[in-house]
């Protein structure tokens, strides 16, 4: 070997040495939810793997895996590994009402999942379109009476708590309404502003930007009291419909996450919901950041839970598969 190769193969390999093994990348931070693009499910999805992101300082993303009434997100993050890279974002249907009206659940929502913090609160609401002759909830009711079969509501899914409003609120007004169940709540809400289906049960924020356009009306909300986010609408008890249903959105991981990771991810979520941009981003949206301690959500779950069985059986909705 001539001296001319033998140093340069000298020099290679100072170099390599030098530049060592390459540093791998940390796995993406994953925000799976169970609704499409579009809705407030999806915006507050955004915001938490924005910001958590930034906390961690790691890449993260949102899935969207629709189907099921959310049901598909969820039995994929319970196959997902227990390493606290992969975070379940809910509205508390899931894990409060499913195993009341879904007789072959895949999934057990106290077993299978470690809660890390509620997210946020805010409300349910009634939205109405163009093809309704409505100003308010008063008129709509009026509208139903005569309405027969184009009595129709869209919800983002069967067996979501919004189908479950629906149903309830017929009940309550002696009509008949026809439940359409769509991949969450934007698609449901572009058929509302266009006139193919009149109304539609859903979170506040997943019609409040059409709502304030004029496009659609927010006749009324769910929960005992009026929504700060709507100026002048009324609630279902107001308007003499006994429905109160708080809304509020989950965070979990697959259960047997390491309690260091799970804390981690608890404390980084808190700061974030703490944060100006957390309030300025939930508030467009119609809601309010609302953190608690895994155990805090767990005993919010469990009440929910005992509170939907009779309800669901006293209003003779038959559960399906």
């Amino acid at each position: 070997m001539d001296r001319r190769a033998l140093l340069g193969g000298g020099l290679a390999a100072a170099t390599f040495a030098l530049a060592g093994p390459a540093r791998a990348q940390p796995a993406p931070l994953k925000v799976v939810t169970g609704f499409a693009a579009g809705g407030s499910v999806d915006g507050v999805a955004r915001l938490l793997a924005e910001q958590l992101g930034t906390a961690l300082a790691r890449p993260a993303i949102v899935e969207n895996r629709t189907g099921a009434a959310g049901r598909l997100a969820i039995e994929a993050v319970k196959a997902a590994p227990a390493d606290g890279d992969t975070l379940l974002l809910v509205p508390q249907g899931p894990m409060t009402l499913f195993r009341h009206v879904f007789r072959n659940l895949k999934f057990d929502p106290d077993r299978d999942f470690s809660p890390i913090s509620r997210v946020c609160v805010g409300d349910y609401g009634l939205t109405i379109g163009p093809s309704v002759p409505a100003k308010d909830f008063a008129g709509f009711r009026e509208w139903l009476r005569t309405a027969g079969d184009k009595a129709v509501y869209g919800s983002p899914g069967a067996g979501t708590i919004p189908h479950f409003l629906g149903v309830s609120t017929a009940r309550a007004l002696g009509v008949a309404m026809t439940h359409v169940p769509y991949r969450g709540s934007a698609l449901s809400l572009t058929d509302v502003a266009g006139g193919q289906i009149p109304c539609m049960f859903s979170p506040v924020g997943d019609a409040i930007e059409q709502h304030r356009s004029g496009r659609v009306r927010i006749v009324a909300t769910m929960g005992a009291a009026r929504s700060p986010f709507l100026d002048g609408v009324p609630t279902m008890k107001e308007s003499g419909v006994d429905v109160d249903v708080p809304l509020w959105y989950g965070l979990y991981v697959v259960s047997a996450t390491p309690p260091a990771a799970l804390e981690r991810l608890r404390a980084s979520t808190v700061a974030v919901l703490q944060s100006p941009v957390a309030k300025e981003r939930l508030n467009r949206l119609g809601l309010a950041p609302a953190p608690s301690t895994p155990a805090e959500l767990t005993a919010l779950q469990q009440r929910e839970s005992a509170m939907w069985g009779p309800v669901v059986k006293a209003s003779g909705f038959t559960p399906e598969d």
